[in-house]
């Protein structure tokens, strides 16, 4: 990973910026209704969870 000159950001700049990004998220996906947020949500969930397990062990893992 790169480091940069850039200090971190605050818990509540953090949460601010995930909450954008899942906005932003769910617009693009074009949702119609709640079942399309849910079914966009799940996979953003999935992938954020293999985003950490990546992070984590170097390698992506099938987590269920």
């Amino acid at each position: 990973m790169k480091k940069h000159n850039q200090p971190h950001l605050s818990e509540k700049e953090i949460k601010a910026l995930a909450q954008s990004t899942i906005e932003n998220f769910v617009n693009s996906c074009h949702c119609k209704n709640k079942d399309d947020i849910y079914i966009a949500l799940s996979f953003l969930i999935d992938a954020g969870l293999n985003a950490g397990e990546t992070v984590k062990y170097g390698k992506m893992a099938v987590v269920q």
